[in-house]
């Protein structure tokens, strides 16, 4: 509509000028002929309505001959500015000279500009090839240590975004664990927390594959975390060992309540019986596994205690330690023991106060309140792990916890040492997503290979997916999975991705993995290529995740008049090889690839937000398309 009133408003201004011109030589010519010029008005006064039907059945056909030209030069001039945007990521790509002499001479100019460009890029690139190859060898250097470490290793900042892992990390932490994704999805918030309050301590955490031993040790704008699986020992089921030390105890008792009733030739029998029931007594201590706790310096457990409770009941409570309870190692679970102390102090006011001192082999902590708090089961479970016990007395809780002396700790002054990191600039979490700014999100690129078209009746048979942070296409993160989907194939779907029925059998059903890719694409935004067609297929299989930023859409956006919008276009115009097409992995790689080329042309279109980008996608008529 635009371009229209654009050319009725030229046409409009030649008329006038046509108009004008015309009556101009008539009033030139007319100068001095008085009688012709009363002859020719009192003509165009008979002749008014014809002569007018003349002049608008000539501005109609001028427009009718005008408007082709006029406005084919309108959409040529655009297609030239569009195609041309390409050149800011994609300096190789050249314009086809097309359209007016006039149009072609300027996309000649802006291609030997390019190429200038090009020149002078590749000088730059071949400038810094030295200090990126000295920097790729000291990654290298850097994964492969890690990579070979029998710990799990994780590098977070400190808002808890993962930086960077080794495998190990991902064998304990699963799919969910990646780039850029919160590790407070997958361990406790809190136990993190309370670790990094002790850098010397190991502690018993649960992941998502099972129970592991972690440490964590603060970085200068982050954290490292240690992982171990925590191996189970071949200790007896608590029960049994519960009957067996009972059983043992009653041997002993019966025995020596014996001593003095046997006859003087029974004696040596109940010696052998008492060394007995001691054996048995002994051997079910034995058999008991050891306590599941960490030491901790006397004066680190009081500050811990007493930041767990500022932070989970809003108060500080006050605190003492004798002066012979310092430099004491007490053996105790920090953690469960702040938790379940926090439990029993919920229903209690603010007047806390927490106090140590040293009795012989142990730490006698006391919590002191209005009235005593109460030993919860969480409490009294991680004091009795750690070989202690605990009661009430007044208004006291009192707990005994096994400790011994060592020398002070010496803390280091100064900051703690630098870390050796990635560029990570762009790990800065926005608060809102949708007031995100596109390159600094996590996104992940996905493509399915279904039986074909119909979601409700059709089946998916491959899954691909790979994460991007920002523009950077993290190829060491994909996923990719085959599916059986019970049934044959198509000829006509497998003349496409080259899939059958028979490659298939055997293969897990997409129930079965599910679960692990709903934890690759946890905490990221999905990008697709014809997106609504995938998630199409993925609702019926019961996934429902938004946003999804659809690359169909977006070259409708960026160039709206060019007409061939499919990925292989959008890869060669961009400058990306396309590989494994029709594969699903193949196809998100390259899905990717076009995506991160998109995002500078967006953002000098105003586009700079993924709100911003998405209400824009919404108002095309595209976007109105259903499957």
């Amino acid at each position: 509509m635009r371009d229209l009133l654009r050319f009725l408003g030229a046409l409009l201004v030649g008329a006038l000028l046509m108009g004008g011109s015309l009556a101009l030589g008539l009033f030139l010519l007319l100068q001095g002929e008085e009688a012709l010029k009363e002859a020719l008005l009192q003509v165009a006064r008979a002749k008014a309505p014809l002569l007018l039907l003349l002049l608008f059945l000539f501005l109609g056909v001028l427009a009718l001959l005008l408007r082709p030209l006029f406005l084919g030069y309108l959409a040529a001039a655009r297609a030239l500015g569009q195609e041309g945007a390409v050149l800011l990521t994609n300096p190789g790509h050249r314009l086809k000279l097309r359209g007016p002499l006039e149009l072609q001479a300027l996309a000649d100019l802006i291609n030997r500009l390019a190429e200038e460009k090009e020149r002078l890029l590749q000088e730059a690139e071949a400038r810094a090839k030295e200090a990126r190859a000295l920097l790729e060898e000291e990654r290298e250097k850097l994964s492969a240590l890690i990579g070979h470490l029998p710990q799990g290793v994780v590098v977070a900042n400190a808002r808890g975004q993962v930086l960077l892992y080794n495998p190990k990390a991902r064998a304990l932490l699963g799919e969910g664990l990646g780039a850029g994704k919160s590790l407070f999805g997958l361990l406790d918030r809190a136990l993190l927390v309370h670790a990094l309050a002790l850098p010397g301590e190991r502690f018993l955490a649960q992941g998502p594959k099972g129970a592991l031993r972690l440490q964590a040790l603060p970085l200068e704008e982050g954290f490292l975390l240690l992982l171990e699986p925590e191996e189970e020992g071949a200790a007896l089921p608590e029960d049994l060992l519960f009957r067996l030390k009972d059983k043992a105890a009653g041997l002993k008792a019966l025995v020596e309540a014996l001593e003095g009733e046997v006859p003087a030739g029974l004696t040596p029998l109940l010696r052998a019986a008492r060394a007995a029931a001691e054996e048995v007594a002994g051997l079910a201590e034995a058999l008991a596994p050891p306590p599941r706790a960490e030491e901790v310096l006397s004066e680190d457990l009081l500050r811990l205690l007493s930041e767990a409770i500022e932070r989970g009941l809003g108060y500080a409570p006050g605190q003492s330690l004798a002066e012979e309870a310092r430099g004491l190692l007490v053996r105790v679970d920090t953690f469960a023991l702040a938790r379940g102390l926090l439990e029993g102090l919920k229903p209690l006011g603010e007047a806390v106060w927490l106090r140590g001192e040293a009795m012989g082999g142990l730490f006698r902590l006391e919590v002191l309140a209005e009235e005593a708090p109460t030993p919860t089961p969480l409490l009294g479970k991680a004091v009795g792990e750690a070989g202690g016990s605990l009661w009430r007395e007044g208004t006291r809780l009192v707990l005994l916890l096994p400790a011994r002396p060592v020398p002070k700790r010496v803390r280091e002054e100064g900051p703690p040492p630098r870390a050796e990191v990635f560029d990570l600039s762009l790990l800065e979490a926005p608060k809102a997503l949708e007031e995100a700014p596109l390159g600094g999100l996590l996104y992940t690129a996905f493509d399915l290979e279904t039986t074909g078209l119909n979601p409700r009746e059709d089946r998916i048979i491959a899954l691909g997916a790979v994460h991007l942070l920002g523009r950077r296409v993290l190829k060491g993160e994909t996923f990719e999975a085959l599916l059986d989907p019970g049934r044959p194939i198509p000829k006509a779907s497998t003349e496409v991705h080259g899939l059958t029925w028979e490659m298939l059998k055997g293969k897990p059903r997409l129930e079965e993995v599910l679960p692990a890719f709903m934890a690759f694409i946890e905490e990221t935004v999905l990008v697709a290529h014809n997106g609504a067609f995938d998630m199409a297929f993925l609702r019926q299989a019961g996934v429902e995740k938004t946003p999804l930023v659809d690359t169909l859409l977006l070259s409708h956006l960026l160039f709206p008049d060019l007409e061939d919008h499919r990925l292989e276009a959008l890869a060669e115009r961009f400058g990306v090889p396309v590989l494994g097409r029709h594969t699903a992995l193949g196809d998100a790689l390259m899905t990717a690839e076009v995506f991160a080329k998109m995002i500078p042309l967006l953002e000098g279109k105003g586009y700079r937000t993924l709100g911003a980008v998405l209400r824009a996608c919404a108002g095309l008529p595209l976007a109105r398309l259903r499957y």
